[in-house]
């Protein structure tokens, strides 16, 4: 057996592909929003709705745009006409935008329905005139009934006021996950946006600006909405499963082992939420993962071999890789000192397996030993100090140039900086912002409780439900995922501790490292982070490298006779089954409250 990819290895990565494709692009989100709206010039100004009769009022629907600037969201002031004149109806603050916001004020406090001819809206907006707010869409809706036959009065001559009213058709009957931003999203896809308009301040500016440029292009296609916001990073997580199954197959060279690791990658609940949300995390970890499959590469051959420059290929493209990895959030850079440690583990393996070669040929040919010694000073000024050399180009030089120049679609807005003080600005800033975040969450979770999957972070909940249903979608890991992954990892180091000590199946060492430095690599850091609030979807980057330790993990005891394949094959079958009974809180669809708290199987399980 080989890592090479089979005919057969295609067909079922394709496979594999198009059944997820299936999957995560069912409910992702709305194809269409309002896309025009209305800016108010000064603080109050005001129009009249008139209904053209007495209505019931019983919900209030408001759609936000950008605005002229950061942070600017607005707020509206709206009136009912009573007893012959405006009294205040309810007030409707929009804390993110490309989201719909809602009122039912009246119909909590009021007993009677309270019905009305005439409403009368202000902009509450308390910023000056260059931080304008974007109203995009606002329906009115009498019990489950959107009322469209309506008039609109500008007061103290409103313009553009007819903006606001065009698009009536979008109004949603409540706010979902289909038709609105929620957790990150009210920062990555606006600031994506900022971006494809060349606006002067960008919103999100925390981290590097490469995965904003992505979430740019399912914008830039697919329209400012919900699907175009969200469809690259769910394209990008079909693309782990298809990069899973290669690497897996690189290091197992089996095919099976292959199907096993990208089946994990498949339903793993983490990586099924987190590229469905339009945050970075989904191009941070793909680019993770194609490193260490570069790195890979390399470490599980000998260049000798291969020959000098053909070596260098994959080094060179894990060094392209770290750099589009940092550009997309720095979690990515983590990953560096294990390939460093992979690279330089590889030159000692090496150096004995050429070591070994060398014998051979002298003993067989009853060479002199000075041979041996000309032929390792030539592998080591070859293959080790000029390899080296090549390397500092490649993981410093190649990666740096790939940082700086994912700032080039943002560089626009600072004409007067050169493209290397922007970036060192942006990384002295990236730097403080991070090590400063201290405040408190209700849904925050050290490091050392991401492995147990203590602590789901939770990321949506529904609104305006019918009485005893709800919607919810959370962060958090497949537990047998999680938990068998976690007792491969201790597993794994005992048996590269006890081949040590036995002086025997060293060369087995060599690839059990792998995922173990991999996972280090990217989970140890956070124990010493200056950065005080975290998530467990931080431990995302390590999921690839809990999969192929659980595959070493049943491998091995299989191998051992402890378990059959009929076993493994009833684990990945339990797998899929988590999965769909999960799926409810994994993707937001609406079910009974009662089903969603039966899900909650820890204490700290709360959504």
């Amino acid at each position: 057996m080989n890592g090479r990819i089979s005919k057969k290895d295609t067909t079922i990565i394709i496979a594999m592909t198009i059944i997820y494709l299936i999957i995560a692009l069912f409910y992702l989100g709305d194809h269409k929003a309002p896309q025009t709206g209305w800016k108010p010039e000064h603080l109050g100004e005001s129009f009249i709705i008139d209904f053209g009769k007495e209505v019931t009022i019983d919900k209030i629907l408001l759609f936000g745009g950008l605005g002229n600037a950061w942070g600017c969201f607005g707020s509206l002031e709206i009136e009912a006409w009573q007893n012959d004149n405006f009294v205040p109806y309810s007030f409707i603050d929009m804390n993110a935008v490309f989201r719909w916001h809602y009122t039912t004020d009246k119909v909590a406090t009021e007993k009677l329905r309270f019905t009305t001819r005439y409403m009368r809206t202000e902009d509450e907006n308390d910023k000056d005139k260059y931080f304008k707010a974007e109203y995009r869409e606002i329906g009115f809706f009498s019990g489950n009934n959107q009322i469209k036959e309506f008039s609109v009065n500008g007061e103290n001559q409103t313009p553009g006021i007819e903006a606001m009213f065009d698009e009536q058709h979008l109004v949603p009957e409540r706010p979902s996950v289909l038709n609105s931003t929620y957790f990150d999203e009210i920062y990555f896809p606006r600031t994506a946006l900022e971006q494809l308009e060349k606006r002067n301040i960008l919103y999100e500016n925390t981290h590097p600006p490469l995965g904003k440029t992505i979430i740019a292009t399912g914008i830039s296609i697919f329209g400012m909405n919900p699907f175009g916001w969200r469809i690259m990073g769910t394209l990008f997580g079909a693309a782990m499963i298809s990069l899973m199954y290669i690497l897996a197959k690189r290091f197992f060279k089996d095919s099976f082992w292959a199907f096993f690791c990208a089946f994990m990658m498949m339903f793993d609940f983490m990586h099924f939420t987190q590229t469905r949300l339009a945050t970075i995390d989904s191009y941070t970890v793909f680019f993770i993962m194609l490193m260490y499959y570069f790195m890979l590469d390399y470490y599980d051959s000998w260049s000798y071999e291969r020959g000098f420059f053909k070596s260098l290929i994959p080094l060179l493209l894990c060094g392209i890789t770290l750099g589009l990895g940092g550009a997309a959030k720095w979690i990515a850079l983590y990953g560096a000192f294990g390939l460093a440690v992979l690279f330089f583990m590889s030159r000692g393996y090496e150096y004995n397996s050429y070591n070994n070669l060398l014998n051979k040929q002298l003993k067989s040919d009853n060479a002199p030993k000075r041979l041996k010694t000309a032929g390792l000073n030539k592998w080591l000024l070859k293959y080790f100090y000029l390899t080296c050399l090549f390397c500092v180009l490649f993981f410093i030089i190649i990666p740096v140039a790939v940082y700086v120049l994912s700032f080039i679609p943002i560089s626009y807005n600072q004409p007067s900086k050169s493209l290397i003080k922007i970036v060192i600005d942006s990384v002295k800033s990236m730097f403080e912002y991070h090590k400063g975040v201290t405040a408190p969450h209700p849904y925050s979770s050290p490091w050392y409780e991401w492995p147990l999957n203590l602590r789901p972070i939770f990321y949506y909940s529904g609104d305006l439900l019918p009485e005893g249903m709800d919607e919810s979608i959370a962060g958090f890991g497949h537990p047998l995922l999680f938990w068998t992954g976690f007792a491969a990892f201790f597993f794994i180091c005992f048996l590269i501790i006890r081949n040590w000590f036995r002086k025997s199946d060293l060369e087995d060492n060599k690839l059990l490292l792998f995922p173990v430095i991999g996972y280090l690599s990217q989970y140890g850091p956070w124990i010493i982070a200056p950065r005080k609030l975290t998530f467990i979807y931080h431990y995302f980057s390590c999921v690839p490298f809990l999969i192929l330790m659980t595959g070493i993990f049943f491998r091995w005891l299989e191998k051992e006779n402890y378990i059959s394949r009929k076993f493994i094959r009833i684990f990945m079958a339990a797998f899929l089954l988590l999965f769909v009974i999960y799926y409810p809180v994994l993707s937001g669809i609406e079910v009974p409250r009662l089903y969603l708290n039966m899900l909650r199987i820890l204490p700290r399980w709360d959504w």
